[in-house]
């Protein structure tokens, strides 16, 4: 029976990629390929998801079944170091997970380096890293970096979309990766092109700038199939990674790169929908005797749905919600602010509850939480304000 978009996606999912050409025969191959591999994303995608739900399943089960608490124990994910010791220097904008953000915050400069790392899965369908200035109305593609693996044309492709239209191509060979194997990729950015490594051999092409790197306002990775997925991402000063060898300590490297990177915007689009059991992660560089800081979840300009300022010593050493409908400051939730020390990096995690916002700071919930006044769901817009004297917020991140 000839296939068509009538055809279910199980019908089109289990045809061979050969039949599913001549079922398409008035689309191109290449359209008729990226159009089954999303089917086949989609219908993975749920099974995983049920199989995952079924698992939780019997393990809540089990709890209840022997009346235990859950036990406290860290959730230790699987990054690829143990393979090659010393490639990747953790930074403080390093994001390293079983769970890697797929959108994170940046700015980028001449002379700064974007550091990644995957674990490849033979058969996947192609992955990317994407660097993209973001406003109101597009998306913004700076920069694409495409892998497609056999048997999708064994090819890196590097292109621009300005306007949900792709422009000319540069097209480099692909290394072989073997199956199961962390790669590491960088991207250079000198200061009329993009130069990039993958396992520290350059390809054999660069990529000059189409447009200003300095708009670049985000990383987004898409991961691929099949268990392949980016485990780490850093962003930093060309060259400021601490010497694995050296003997200065490794920490004040790591403050010294971050005391370089510049701070991100102070206003940032959501591109999705804030909702229980999401998180959204920050992290500043502090200067001892900076102003109040803060980060605010905004419905619109002016209309406050989580206010959360900083205070250090001697602007009262705590920390303050609040909300304000575009009308007045309302009611005031206070709690200590843990010890800061100046030229180090300070971390913040908000979690959005079923009811609340509970905020860690440096790993440790502080001493109250935020009970929702405004629906969550009517978050749009994240605005930071980086205090003074150095002091700056230069990582944001928000993931499911």
């Amino acid at each position: 029976m000839p296939l068509s978009y009538f055809s279910t996606v199980e019908e089109v999912s289990s045809t061979a990629d050969d039949d599913l050409r001549q079922g398409f025969g008035f689309l191109s191959p290449d359209t008729v390929v990226d159009y089954v591999m999303e089917l086949r994303r989609k219908l993975r995608d749920s099974e995983e998801a049920k199989a995952a739900a079924d698992t939780e399943i019997v393990r809540l089960r089990g709890l209840v079944k022997e009346r235990e608490a859950p036990t406290d124990v860290p959730n230790l994910t699987y990054t690829g170091y143990s393979q090659e010791p010393g490639t990747f220097n953790q930074m403080s904008t390093s994001l390293e997970s079983d769970k890697i953000n797929n959108f994170n915050f940046v700015k980028l400069l001449p002379g700064f380096e974007v550091q990644a790392s995957f674990l490849f899965k033979k058969g996947t369908e192609k992955f990317n890293l994407n660097l993209m200035s973001q406003n109101d109305t597009q998306k913004f593609y700076t920069f694409h970096l495409d892998f497609r693996p056999y048997p999708i044309g064994n090819v890196v492709v590097m292109n621009t979309n300005p306007a949900k239209s792709w422009e000319k191509e540069v097209r480099a060979e692909l290394p072989h990766l073997i199956d199961g194997k962390i790669n590491n990729v960088t991207i250079q950015c000198e200061d009329k092109q993009f130069r990039v490594k993958i396992n520290d051999k350059y390809l054999e092409s660069s990529f000059r700038y189409r447009y200003p790197l300095q708009d670049v306002a985000v990383i987004k990775l898409n991961h691929g199939s099949l268990g392949n997925k980016w485990v780490s991402l850093t962003w930093q000063p060309l060259g400021s990674q601490p010497d694995p060898t050296s003997s200065v300590h490794t920490e004040h490297n790591q403050e010294v790169a971050s005391c370089q990177l510049p701070p991100i915007d102070n206003h940032t689009n959501l591109d999705m929908t804030l909702r229980p059991g999401m998180k959204i992660s920050a992290r500043a560089f502090f200067r001892k005797g900076t102003k109040k800081f803060t980060i605010n979840l905004l419905k619109k300009s002016g209309f406050y749905i989580f206010h959360l300022d900083f205070r250090p010593y001697p602007h009262g050493n705590v920390i303050v919600m609040n909300t304000n409908p575009c009308t007045c400051w309302e009611k005031e939730i206070r709690a200590e602010l843990p010890p800061l020390s100046d030229g180090h990096v300070m971390d913040v995690e908000i979690e959005c509850d079923e009811d609340k916002f509970k905020v860690r700071v440096n790993g440790n919930y502080i001493g109250n939480v935020f009970e929702y006044r405004y629906p969550v769901g009517d978050v749009k817009i994240i605005t930071v304000a980086h205090g003074s004297g150095g002091n700056k917020w230069i990582a944001l991140s928000y993931r499911d």
